[in-house]
Parts: C-alpha cells; structure tokens; sequence
C-alpha cells in the first residue's frame, strides 16, 4: 500500500519549524514516500532516505511543479533512497545546457543520477550513447559532450562523459540536448513537445556548506547544488567567497545544427548584484581546432532574469585576484512563490533584446548604451548608479569583460575593460569609453532604454570633435580604425548651463545692473554714477545713436561717485557704457536737455 499518509504527517510539522530529521524507508506494509506539489518542504535537521521497493514509487521524495526543498542544518544526508526532481533543458542535439547536480554524485554515473519520467512518479534510467546525438524518445544522453571547466581558455575544458562522479558538488557541467520529441505528458505537460526536454534527477539531496577551490583570476563551472533556487545574490555577495562577485552565463543561438566548433554561435551574457541587473552575450564565432573566438556572429543573446538560481542551473564565477574558495550554502537558498524559478537561460522562453527595461524604484538607476559595431552587432554595456559603489572596481557591482573580441566596447575602470559599471550617481561625471576597432568601420552609440533618468539627459561626448550628442534622441556615428581609450565619454551636462542655470544667470545678472545707478541730472547738466563697494570700474563711455563717443574716459577703480558734464551736448537720447575690472558691461539709455 502507497503511504500517501506521510505526506500529511510529514509536511505540517515541518512548516512549524519543528527540530526533527526527515527520514523515509518503506514500511512492512508497502511503499513511503512524500509528494510535494508546488509547495516547499522545509527540514530543520538532516535526511535518512531508503530506496522503496516498487519501481513505480521508487524514489522517497518527489517534487514536482516547482515544489522545492530546503534545510536548515549544515549535515550531509544520508541513505539508498532518491529525491526525485524535475526540470528542464533545450531539445536540440547540439546544443549545450550548463547544469548543475542537485544530488549527490559520489560513487554514480550519469545514468545513475538522470532518468526519464514516465508519470507522476514513476522513471527509467536515460540511456548513454558514445554517438554525437541524443534522442528524446528514449531519452539518450551522448556523453561526448558532457565537460566541466576550470581554468582560462578552450584546453581547460576536461571531458567527463558518463563519469558524473568526478563532478565535485558544487561543480558545473555541460552536456547537450536531444533530438525528436516525446509525447509522455505530466499534468498537462510533455516530456519533450520539441521545444524543451524534461529530465528526472535522482539521488540524496545535497545541503550544507559546499566549498569548491578557486583560482587567482580564473573561471570556475559552477552549478547550484541544492534541490532548491538559490539567491545569486546572496551567493555572489558572500564574504567568505574569493570571486570577482559576477556572475556569466553562456547563452547561443537556438536550435543549432551541427557539433563543429566552428559552426557554434554563442558567448556569455553577465550578472551584477550591486546593478541587480544582467547584460545580454555578444554571439562569437570559434575556431574548429583550438575553440578560441574568431570574431562576432552579427547576433546578441536575450536579456534573462537570473536574480534567483533554479535547481540544475549552471554558470561561471571567476576567482579574486588572489583566489581561495567558493562556498555554496543553506542561507543562499531561496523560495519565492512570487518568482519564477524555470531554467532562465537557454530555455525556449526568451526575450526580445531590444525591449524596455521595467523601471522599478527599489533598483539602482540603470542605462543601457549600445554601441554598434560595423552595422553588424551590438555591445551592450550597462550602466547602474549605487550609492554603495565606488568609482574604482567594486567586488559584486562591476563587471569585467567576459570574451573581448576584435571589435568591440567596454567601460574603462581604471584602465581595464568592463561590461557593467556600477558608480555612485554624479551629474558632473565623464564616465569613459574604450573603444576597439580591428579595421575602419561604422561605430553607432545609442541608447537602449533607461531606468528612473528620465529627467536627465545622457550624453555622448566625443573629445577630439569636442562634440556633445544626446544619445537618447539621436545615434551618434562614426568612422573609426583603432584603440581609442580616451577620446568617447558619458556626460549627463553637455558644457552648456542648463535652464536653471540660465536663469539663475539672468537673475544674478540683473541684480548686478541694478546694482550700478545711472542718473542724468539735466538740472545741473551732470552724468551721475554711483558704484557699489565691490564693484571696480574702470572705464566710463557716452556714445550717440550713431555710435559716436562723446564721452570716453579711463577712471579710477576706487572711485564710487562718478560725474561728467553733459552742458556741452545736444539735446538727444544717449548710451551710457561702464566697463568693470572683471571686463562685465552696464549700459542704459539717458536723455540729455540743456
């Protein structure tokens, strides 16, 4: 008999935060196991799991529709029992899904570990092929393109192939899709409809601190090793962990058609937690025989929410300049209801790379400059204001260039190149540009969409033409071949008082004339000039309407009162000019009668 009663008995208590351990096994009168559907099951100590004996109930847990699990204590589970999980991965054949293992890899191989759902809770061990394709009917894996990475550069790929148990928890792998579909449908949903495939992980469920060692400067494959979302940032922003605090992850073109290297179209797209923010890849193409980058694709990856790490999801970290440690752990688990915690990157889901950024107040300010290479594709580098931030790199706010090709474009933070800026708010900043070009070619600067600036204008300033262009209304272009480090800025004042300015000129201006006084006293035939104590004026002119000067004379700075006979004029409507030491000009009209 399936004890379905376990479930009830089970759950409650643990939403009541009760000190117990979770411990499953069959009982003598048949299988026990708990179900959890769309909820989160919530364990404050450790998990015993024992294997059932009926293959349709095998596994001891199962999550399904997002249901997720989380603990408190910093204890390894134990037992021959499964969790079973499911989540999804693309269809196609060739191309890869970064992943990480929810359960533990000790001792397994990949068949031991994924299965293929058949129902509710019923699945049979996928199949393992050496061929270049998978299928989604049976579900086969190829293990020709299962890797985890470590290090700079193509050769630090190491193959793995079925042998998940060299996968470290905590580590990251790659492994292709399938080809074909598969019809078998779950509440409502097919295992693969030629869109996505579906798999079942198996096994203990990981928990507690999971440390992975981290080189100085280099990238690491990680993968969330819980059967529950994790935070990325709480994950990124952690202490005790020795990255750069950024995030990257590889996102291609969909529905590839070949295994060549030289056929791939992808490249990786970057996370900051200080900007809260993800800036889309630049597609690259790559050589067949070493895999370096041979120049871009003409084409950009999506934007993605990735502010919350589903089960299974893998991604790159990259180690501090003096490297240590990475720890994944219990407090960087997460459980939403309100989000959505589907594989965000490389599912069939995607968004529109040219769509507006939703403006939401509890975010840094956010702007995104494209810079157009060539008419061929575009680098998007995203700019966010943190009063947390500095103006010199920051460990989980800016982010450095993750796959720099021929051409192309960065922040200059203290001389290096970054995708993501992060820097406290300063209208008077010039925020500078690199910009690289392998040959002559166009270079168009505009603006993708901002968030909260909608008061402030955004500048590009060219300091060679010493040319200021509001790239939010127009696209600023040019015709460039070289390394340009100091020449492109982005302004928000353009050198020009701004209308608050003006008038507050205008009022200081005014204040200044009325400041001087003027006076044709016609009654003793006498040109009066009273001065303020600190003005200094040095020169006093008469000019008639015809431009002529009838009175032109040099005094004396510490004069206050000044007077000039008039008796000798004609009776006429006159200039009266006074020049100051600090060269402003007062002039007013004075009608002359004698």
């Amino acid at each position: 008999m399936k004890q379905y009663y376990i479930f009830l008995a089970l759950i409650f208590p643990l939403f009541t935060n009760a000190q117990v351990d979770l411990s499953v096994s069959p009982s003598p009168s048949g299988d026990s196991y708990v179900y959890v559907n769309n909820e989160i099951l919530f364990v404050t100590k450790g998990i015993n799991l024992v294997k059932n004996n009926n293959s349709s109930t095998e596994a001891s847990i199962y999550l399904r529709d997002e249901a997720q699990l989380l603990q408190k204590d910093n204890i390894n589970n134990s037992g021959d029992g499964y969790l079973s999980v499911f989540q999804e991965g693309t269809s196609n054949a060739y191309d890869y899904n970064y992943w990480g293992m929810p359960v533990v890899t000790t001792g397994k191989k990949l068949n031991q570990i994924l299965y293929e759902p058949i129902d509710k809770t019923t699945s049979r061990p996928v199949k393992i092929t050496s061929n270049e394709n998978g299928s989604a009917n049976p579900l086969t894996i190829s293990s020709r393109w299962i890797y985890k990475f470590s290090g700079v550069g193509y050769s630090s790929w190491q193959h793995i192939g079925n042998n998940i148990n060299q996968l470290a928890a905590g580590m990251g792998f790659t492994m292709k899709g399938t080809n074909g579909t598969n019809s078998t449908t779950i509440d409502g949903v097919k295992n693969n409809p030629g869109s996505a495939q579906r798999y079942d992980f198996r096994g203990i469920p990981n928990n507690g601190d999971i440390t992975l060692n981290i080189d100085a400067n280099k990238s690491l494959l990680v993968g969330n090793p819980y059967p529950s979302a994790i935070d990325l940032d709480a994950f990124l922003n952690d202490p005790d962990n020795d990255i750069t605090g950024i995030a990257y992850f590889w996102d291609s073109e969909p529905n590839g058609k070949s295994h060549y290297i030289k056929d791939y179209e992808g490249g990786y797209g970057a996370y900051s937690p200080g900007a809260e923010d993800y800036v889309p890849a630049v597609f690259k193409k790559y050589a067949n025989q070493t895999g370096n980058a041979l120049g871009n694709s003409g084409r950009n990856g999506a934007k993605y929410d990735v502010k919350y790490i589903p089960i299974g999801e893998g991604f790159n970290v990259v180690g501090s300049s003096t490297g240590g440690t990475v720890t994944f752990k219990n407090s960087h688990r997460i459980y939403d209801p309100k989000a959505d915690i589907k594989s965000k990157v490389k599912s069939a889901e995607t968004s529109n790379t040219n769509s507006s950024v939703i403006i939401d107040k509890e975010k840094p300010v956010r702007i995104r400059l494209n810079v157009n290479i060539d008419n061929t594709y575009t680098r998007q580098l995203l700019l966010a204001f943190n009063d947390k931030s500095t103006k010199g790199p920051d460990k989980a706010m800016d982010a450095p260039m993750f796959g720099k090709l021929a051409s192309d474009a960065s922040f200059n933070i203290d001389g290096s190149e970054y995708m993501i800026n992060v820097l406290p708010f300063d209208r008077s900043e010039m925020i500078p540009l690199n910009i690289l070009t392998a040959r002559e070619m166009e270079v168009d600067f505009s603006i993708d969409s901002t968030a909260i600036l909608q008061n402030e204008n955004i500048y590009l300033y060219d300091s060679e033409n010493d040319r200021y262009t509001d790239i939010k209304k127009e696209h600023y272009k040019l015709q460039l071949n070289g390394d340009f480090k100091d020449r492109f800025f982005l302004a928000f004042e353009n050198g020009e008082p701004t209308e608050e300015e003006k008038i507050e000129e205008t009022q200081k201006e005014e204040t200044f004339v009325a400041s001087i006084d003027i006076f044709q006293n016609n009654k003793e035939g006498r040109l009066q000039v009273a001065v303020p104590k600190d003005v200094q004026v040095k020169h006093v002119a008469v000019y008639n309407l015809n431009a002529g000067a009838v009175i032109s004379q040099e005094v004396s700075t510490s004069e206050k009162e000044l007077s000039f006979s008039t008796t000798n004029l004609m009776d006429a409507i006159y200039i009266v000019q006074i020049n100051t030491t600090d060269n402003r000009t007062v002039t007013k009209k004075i009608t002359v009668k004698n």
